[in-house]
């Protein structure tokens, strides 16, 4: 049927301000206050088959309009004027019969959040529904609302079907809306508008941090429990009996046992199937990590919403150190706040260590992981060992390749210059220490995005200069170039600014050899530079995610380089056979899963991760993860994050939109997950025993953790 588009106009009674809108490279971010901020994605384009053809690249984007374009040659013109959105397609095949938008819409919306889509309405599940599709229906409106009252309301295109769904039913947690419209090619322009109305507020967070409408048995309900919980903790501790360990909390004797060495440093020794992280003494040591050992998730953002909290602090007060340093009083720890209450002293980064460590040793965990800078002097005292970070994220300077997280661009000579700056100036302060295990490059790049993004940027970019170079010495003439490309180009020099689509195999073909060509160089520079200061410490690789570690071509590069592959491993089952592929590909070195967590909203207040329905299970997961894991003799340590739980409303780096996950070993209120800590300390004191063959790995009976 021919339909045409157009904007139906939304009339409101309530007073109601338009969004700021700006355009990016990965869609339309949408600005909406302390509601949030959304990234409305740019139409794709759907054909008689359900074949979807998604945006190929955004050029000239000025933040109040862009181009993008797509296979075949077609065009949309992105223009916006306050809160309305033009769109106009361009030489769009006959084959297309409608577009889509969609947007990700955070997992907090189920803290009292609704929805709207026409007349319909509900609230925003707080729990995994039966069926994903919370709203399907044609309709020109939707509008969300959060539990403050404020709300975002988007109008279609007329003839517009809608659908909200939870992906949580894909173990994503976040919800989903798009909108689907006809295509006709001679009335190609359509208009969406955006409003937002941020005048409501309520209070949704009591003095301790927690949400406040939820009840669980955890949850503190007066300050003098908290004097109370000190004596509460000094007997819960002292009931626990881990196994006797060396001193950096490896397996005594096993130096003679397994033939191991001592060097004095944290090494990796291979004997016959099996491969060894081997620790100071010479002796057997399985890296029972814990990331973010210092204050890091449990700060939130605070500016902006200050009504919805009952209690905040004057950065003043006795109060002053849980507020992050150096952010303008921005972000606040209510945990930290919490601690001061409880002990009677502010915050300091060696007193806490000092008395996390203690605390983690008798659960049975034996390092500090990720995201957590050394204490001063708290790791020495207790020989208790961790890991660090390369100096070379974005806040020290380096830029990194738009569209492509955390990675940047190893030809542009400023970035050689400015890792080996770092790495001079950093390194060389912890080269002697027996304490350090190893260094992680980075966190969660997403090298997989490169084949997409590098033939999209300008010839500004070092990388696009040399993959045009790559391409002119391969193809020789610009004729023979446009032909295995599908391109009209004049010459060579015409690719360096323009955006190039890779439809054809060839092309696909060319980008994978020049993305092997780059990895190459990227890890090689890395190894180069690092080594020139540190001979002694493990490189453990770049804590890749799924997404990204599925790469065959990926895996064999960075093996050459790194000590030990670092693996951000989210899952239910574990994929042992995934897990044994990886390794072959990386030459068999040992791997590191060095992040993974599940969470239990019902009994945390807390909303979204991997859920389970309680903390026992979230414990029972663990022992599934680390043990079937752990049996398969390269994997030679873990990571769980976090120690403490995320904010309530969310880390403070993502401002409104940060994840409030129930991560942690400890709540908010300082106080340990005890039916989860329970099953762990199983998988920790039995670690050994399970890595010499002395028992066999757990293996939880229910379906999710089968393996796959």
């Amino acid at each position: 049927m021919i339909l045409r588009l157009f904007l139906a106009l939304l009339i409101v009674a309530a007073p109601a301000l338009a969004a700021e809108l700006k355009t990016t490279s990965a869609g339309i971010e949408v600005t909406a206050g302390s509601l949030g901020t959304f990234s409305l994605s740019y139409p794709e384009f759907c054909g008689d088959n359900s074949q979807t053809i998604h945006p190929q690249t955004q050029a000239n984007a000025t933040g109040s309009s862009t181009i993008v374009t797509y296979e075949g040659g077609a065009q949309c013109i992105v223009t916006i004027d306050q809160g309305d959105i033009t769109l106009t397609f361009t030489q769009v095949s006959a084959d297309v019969k409608s577009w889509k938008m969609s947007m990700l819409i955070d997992i907090g919306f189920a803290k009292g959040g609704t929805w709207r889509v026409g007349e319909s309405e509900g609230a925003f599940p707080p729990d995994k529904p039966q069926v994903p599709q919370v709203a399907s229906l044609n309709a020109t409106t939707f509008k969300l609302q959060n539990a403050q009252g404020q709300s975002l309301q988007i109008t279609t295109p007329d003839f517009a079907f809608q659908q909200l769904t939870d992906n949580r039913e894909w173990n994503w947690a976040t919800y989903h809306w798009h909108f689907i419209v006809p295509y006709w090619a001679d009335h190609a322009t359509a208009k969406v508008r955006l409003t937002t109305n941020l005048t409501a507020s309520a209070k949704l967070v009591d003095v301790f941090g927690q949400t406040i409408k939820d009840t669980f048995p955890n949850k503190l309900l007066r300050e003098a429990d908290l004097k109370a919980d000190v004596a509460a903790d000094e007997a819960y501790y002292a009931s626990l009996t881990p196994p006797a360990t060396d001193q950096f909390g490896g397996l005594p004797g096993s130096m003679a046992k397994l033939d191991l060495k001592k060097t004095g440093y944290f090494h990796i020794e291979t004997k016959k199937d099996k491969t060894w992280l081997v620790d100071p003494d010479g002796n057997a040591f399985f890296h029972l990590g814990v990331c973010g050992f210092a204050p890091n998730d449990d700060y939130t953002y605070i500016k902006g919403r200050e009504d919805i909290y009952e209690w905040l602090p004057s950065p003043q007060s006795e109060f002053a150190t849980a507020f992050r340093p150096g952010d303008d009083n921005a972000h606040f720890s209510f945990y930290l706040a919490n601690t001061i209450k409880k002990f009677g002293t502010p915050y300091s980064l060696d007193e806490h260590a000092a008395r996390m460590i203690p605390r983690v040793r008798q659960w049975g965990f034996n390092s500090i992981g990720a995201f957590s800078p050394k204490p001063p002097t708290a790791c020495e005292k207790s020989s208790f060992p961790y890991v660090a970070h390369l100096p070379i994220n974005e806040w020290e300077g380096l830029p990194r390749i738009p569209g492509a997280h955390e990675v940047w661009d190893p030809y542009e000579p400023l970035t050689e210059t400015k890792i080996a700056e770092n790495f001079a100036r950093e390194l060389p302060q912890a080269a002697a220490d027996p304490l350090l295990i190893g260094y992680f490059i980075v966190n969660e790049p997403r090298y997989d995005e490169l084949p997409r993004v590098i033939p999209s940027l300008t010839g500004k970019h070092a990388c696009k200069q040399k993959l045009v170079a790559f391409l002119k010495e391969k193809y020789a003439s610009i004729e023979a170039f446009n032909q295995a490309w599908q391109s009209s180009a004049h010459g060579f020099e015409e690719l360096l600014d323009a955006g190039l689509a890779t439809n054809t195999d060839q092309a696909r073909t060319d980008m994978h050899d020049f993305v092997g060509q780059f990895m190459e160089t990227y890890f090689a520079q890395i190894e180069r530079l690092y080594r020139q200061h540190d001979r002694n410490h493990l490189l453990i690789g770049s804590r890749l995610q799924p997404i990204t570690i599925q790469d065959e071509q990926l895996c064999r590069i960075m093996g050459r380089h790194v000590d030990v592959v670092s693996y951000n491993y989210y899952t239910y089952g574990v994929d042992t056979a995934s897990l044994r592929r990886i390794h072959e590909w990386t030459g068999n070195k040992p791997m590191m899963l060095s992040e993974f967590f599940w969470s239990s909203p019902k009994d945390s207040g807390l909303i979204g991760g991997r859920e389970l329905k309680n903390q026992q299970e979230r414990g029972l997961a663990y022992r599934n993860y680390v043990e079937q894991s752990a049996a398969l003799g390269f994997v030679i340590g873990i990571e769980w994050f976090t120690l403490v739980d995320q904010a309530t409303t969310g880390r403070w780096f993502s401002k409104y939109n940060g994840e409030g996950y129930n991560t942690g070993l400890i709540s908010v209120a300082d106080r340990p997950w005890k039916d989860m800590l329970t099953e762990m300390m199983k998988t920790n004191y039995g670690i050994y025993d399970l890595l010499l063959g002395q028992k066999k790995a757990f293996q939880w009976d229910d379906a999710r953790f089968l393996n796959p």
